[in-house]
């Protein structure tokens, strides 16, 4: 495995000063990976030149587009960025294996090109030969591993601070081990808990209030709904759904997760027909771009037909739920079972 390193505080020095390059981003915090992207992004791309200078491309058949926009200078601007998710590497097809790493050496030799490879956490498996392919790579390997529990719970504390609202440090561990050590999932149930405590006029967070709004199973993740939608998981969402019913939850809040995923697909559906890059669709659709591309190749493979009656169910579900004596449950689990 690489040599452990302190993630947070290379990261930081690496933004105090950032250099041209190839980046490699791996591991499985993808809290953390998310916002080092994010501010490499605002330290070397002027927000006036965005469109100019700023790509992200996705498949390891985009390795010419890679090579291509190396080459293109940077427009009325010092450094040009390419952002390249789902390349296959560190161990690329075979098909692409030489066009693949061939791009990767051609852009690390340009003064003004940053070129970011982002791996998801399945990418990288700590098999030998996967160990050996990422090292050598070129650039700088960022291993984005989770916070051990120390690092975490002060991590909990200082957001619950930022948020004013206080959390006793029992509380906040009992979080941590309820959201399985997960910074996404920690950022968004801490959100969550503190708009719930605020709207009860208190401004403290109790064992409780965890028990009551947190999943207890760290299967179910901030994005687990938007997951199962793109992957049109049936069965994981009736778990979800069972799991809320136990917890007392508000189905309507649940449905409200399910319309809300569904339009976004649906607008990025319909979007992709004007045949524009994820990247235009995202700023067009006020979408974060990593949405986009995880959303994108479900979306292409929906139906216009399929978006309109699924859009159309969820609708009935609502007014079915609001109209009648039924049990709301139920008219969740008949309604993913038609997707």
């Amino acid at each position: 495995m690489a040599e452990k390193q302190d993630i947070m505080k290379l990261t930081k020095q690496i933004l105090s000063a950032p250099e041209p390059g190839v980046y490699v981003l791996y591991g499985g915090e993808e809290f953390l990976k998310r916002h080092f992207l994010s501010d490499l992004k605002k330290a070397v791309i002027e927000p006036d030149f965005e469109d100019l200078n700023y790509t992200s491309v996705s498949g390891p058949d985009e390795a010419d587009n890679v090579v291509e926009t190396a080459y293109t200078l940077p427009q009325m601007a010092d450094a040009r960025m390419i952002v390249w998710y789902n390349s296959t590497l560190p161990s690329p097809q075979q098909k692409n294996k030489k066009p693949v790493e061939d791009a990767l050496t051609t852009a690390s030799g340009f003064p003004y090109l940053y070129l970011v490879v982002y791996l998801s956490e399945t990418d990288v498996t700590s098999s030998r030969d996967d160990q050996k392919a990422l090292e050598k790579l070129p650039g700088k390997k960022l291993f984005f591993d989770f916070l051990p529990p120390d690092r975490l719970l002060k991590w909990i504390l200082r957001h619950f601070e930022a948020e004013n609202v206080k959390i006793s440090e029992r509380d906040a561990s009992f979080l941590c081990d309820r959201c399985g050590g997960s910074m996404t999932v920690l950022a968004n149930q801490i959100e969550k808990l503190s708009v719930y405590v605020k709207e009860k006029g208190r401004d403290a967070v109790e064992r409780q209030d965890i028990e009551k709004s947190v999943p207890d199973d760290p299967r179910f993740s901030a994005f687990y709904v938007s997951d199962c939608l793109r992957k049109r998981n049936v069965t994981g969402l009736l778990s979800y759904i069972d799991a809320s019913r136990k917890r007392a939850d508000k189905p309507q809040l649940l449905l409200a997760s399910i319309v809300t995923e569904t339009e976004k697909l649906c607008r990025i559906k319909f979007a992709q027909k004007s045949g524009v890059p994820s990247a235009q669709i995202a700023k067009t659709l006020g979408l974060n771009e990593y949405v986009v591309k995880l959303a994108a190749p479900a979306a292409a493979s929906l139906t216009e037909a399929e978006c309109t009656r699924f859009q159309q169910a969820c609708y009935d579900a609502d007014a079915q739920i609001k109209n009648t004596q039924c049990d709301a449950y139920d008219v969740l689990r008949q309604l993913v079972c038609s997707l």
